[in-house]
């Protein structure tokens, strides 16, 4: 694996600059590295329940015997006793496996873009995919804490944890990202019964960015298509478009969608359309800047 495993069980990032070969390797070797953790989470947490079934059958043998049989129950209650601790190990090292199990669409959203791209991208071009597996609600991607007029307190996170930037065999510079948002909600307030009651409510969403940059005297007079890049823009209806720039030598658009998305079709789709749309304004671009130089001559 090109990436130290014992540093990534604990970062639960992945960062690499390579071949797309080697990344989609690394991706390969990041499901297995999934399964093994969630296999390994089942194993000890059975043997934890097993552990903790003994534990409670030998005290309560123990409780039925304490007075016919002294000894008996004395020893049947030190081996519930030990079983019960044993059971709490095991459930312990189970949740460590558990802390590596990873959101499987983590690895499998930047795998299925890497291979459309394959065909625009040198063999030999490194790539750049930084992934980041921490759980959206992870300290270190709290924003803001505030509290509405209403009396709910809310808490904000942005997730940013897919980036992928590459050259292009024709030059032009791709970046995409994906950032996930999410806001928690909760307020506790007292009913006329006088009992305290706490309500939570969340809201989230998925960001989609991608982003083309090029050399201007390759795509003359690209400022001046911003009027047929929004008409070139082709969504899936559940993606909505946020921002759409357009100067002399990028080209950026900026998507949401729910956060409830699907590896396919969800996003695959509407990142390929995002792509797949831009690069229909560059070719029009293109072919404006062969015409007029041809008019020229």
């Amino acid at each position: 694996m090109s990436f130290d495993v014992d540093r990534f069980r604990v970062e639960k990032r992945y960062r690499n600059t390579a071949p797309v070969s080697v990344l989609m390797e690394d991706l390969d070797l990041l499901g297995h590295f999934d399964e093994r953790m969630a296999a390994q989470t089942r194993l000890w947490r059975g043997r934890s329940g097993l552990a903790l079934k003994v534990g409670g059958a030998c005290l309560l043998l123990a409780l039925m015997m304490r007075l016919s049989f002294p000894w008996p129950a004395a020893v049947l209650a030190v081996s519930g006793a030990v079983s019960l601790l044993a059971s709490l190990g095991l459930y312990l090292k189970s949740s460590g496996f558990a802390g590596c199990d990873l959101e499987d669409r983590r690895y499998l959203l930047p795998a299925r873009l890497l291979r459309p791209l394959l065909r625009d991208i040198d063999p030999q071009e490194p790539v750049t995919l930084e992934l980041d597996f921490q759980p959206i609600d992870h300290s270190s991607k709290s924003t803001r804490h505030g509290k509405t007029p209403t009396g709910w307190e809310t808490s904000d996170y942005e997730d940013p944890w897919l980036s992928l930037q590459a050259r292009l065999r024709d030059g032009t510079h791709l970046r995409l990202s994906l950032t996930e948002w999410l806001q928690k909600r909760i307020r506790t307030r007292r009913n006329p019964r006088g009992k305290y009651k706490t309500k939570q409510r969340s809201k989230s969403a998925t960001f989609l960015q991608a982003q083309l940059r090029v050399k201007p005297e390759r795509h003359p007079g690209l400022v001046q298509m911003r009027a047929q890049a929004q008409q070139a823009v082709k969504l899936p209806p559940k993606v909505k478009l946020s921002r759409l720039d357009v100067t002399e030598d990028k080209l950026a658009m900026r998507a949401h969608m729910d956060s409830e998305w699907k590896v396919e079709p969800d996003a695959t789709r509407a990142c390929l359309m995002m792509l797949l749309s831009l690069f229909q304004v560059l070719h029009a671009s293109s072919a404006r800047g062969k015409h007029l130089t041809s008019r020229a001559s």
